[in-house]
């Protein structure tokens, strides 16, 4: 597959805007308990890994692209181009949490207002880039089901980060509790909403395939029948990932300060594996 860059940008860039929207989220909540500066160097990581993640992944859809300047020439298309749209909120996104970033070191002050709005620009930037894949010409990208895809991403990987990133910190037992439960029903909610969508986008595959001459040296229908393993490991991983949060809550000591790291990252671990192998399988489909 020629889409390893596309993959590497698109699941980068939304782990990065879901763990500033949830890193803001909880950051709130964090400090109603931690001091200022306790706070800040709990936090400081979190900010500096959605920053490396934006900038990796812009730089990989600068691969892609071939020629850096070819980003520069697209956005003169802005209003016409959802790849213009794209580089250009991406470009926003970046550039706004590289400045609330700053602005925190600066100030060793975590403002969760300012992750939350650049949050917000990287949703649009998720959008747009949902928008490229949905009105190509490849049917298996067609659908709603890109959407989902794409926002289950920022929130299933958003959310296990960003408690991953909180761990560091020593907090009460019901604040620790919250945050693994918070982040078990968001991993399950973004899991549901693609199943949700999943029977129809199977059911108008089938209609589209059936109807789709087979076209060489590429078949749409051959591609997808190969993709079906790895969507199943996607969502076999996805599982063991919802388990081991489940059970960390079911076993949670009712008087621990902070959750177990080790735990935690092997179902972040699993929670990006599952997405990395259902991404992969998306982009053979072109």
């Amino acid at each position: 597959m020629s889409e390893w860059p596309l993959l590497i940008f698109t699941l980068l860039v939304q782990a990065s805007v879901g763990l500033t929207l949830f890193g803001a989220w909880y950051s709130y909540w964090m400090a109603q308990e931690l001091a200022q500066e306790q706070h800040f160097t709990t936090l400081r990581p979190l900010l500096l890994m959605v920053c490396l993640m934006a900038g990796t992944g812009l730089l990989a859809s600068v691969a892609h692209l071939g020629y850096p300047l070819n980003a520069f020439h697209a956005l003169r298309h802005v209003g016409t181009s959802w790849l213009s749209r794209e580089i250009l909120f991406a470009s926003l996104y970046l550039g706004i949490m590289c400045l609330v970033t700053l602005l925190a070191l600066l100030t060793r002050r975590i403002q969760p207002a300012l992750l939350a709005i650049g949050g917000l620009v990287g949703l649009a930037d998720v959008y747009c880039m949902a928008e490229i894949y949905f009105h190509s010409t490849v049917i298996g990208w067609m659908h709603i089901h890109t959407h989902v895809s794409f926002y289950s991403a920022v929130i299933a990987l958003g959310a296990v980060l960003a408690l991953l990133f909180a761990s560091r910190a020593v907090l009460s037992a019901p604040l620790v509790r919250r945050l693994l439960v918070t982040t078990l029903l968001l991993t399950a909610a973004s899991a549901a909403c693609q199943l949700l969508v999943m029977p129809d986008y199977l059911h108008q595959m089938a209609q589209r395939l059936a109807s789709q001459p087979v076209t060489l040296p590429f078949d749409m229908q051959l591609a997808f029948q190969h993709g079906a393993a790895l969507r199943l490991l996607s969502w076999i991983l996805l599982l063991g990932g919802l388990t081991m949060l489940l059970w960390m809550l079911y076993r949670n000591n009712p008087r621990a300060q902070s959750p177990s790291r080790i735990l935690l990252s092997m179902a972040a671990g699993l929670v990006m594996l599952a997405h990395v192998a259902s991404r992969y399988a998306f982009f053979t489909l072109h």
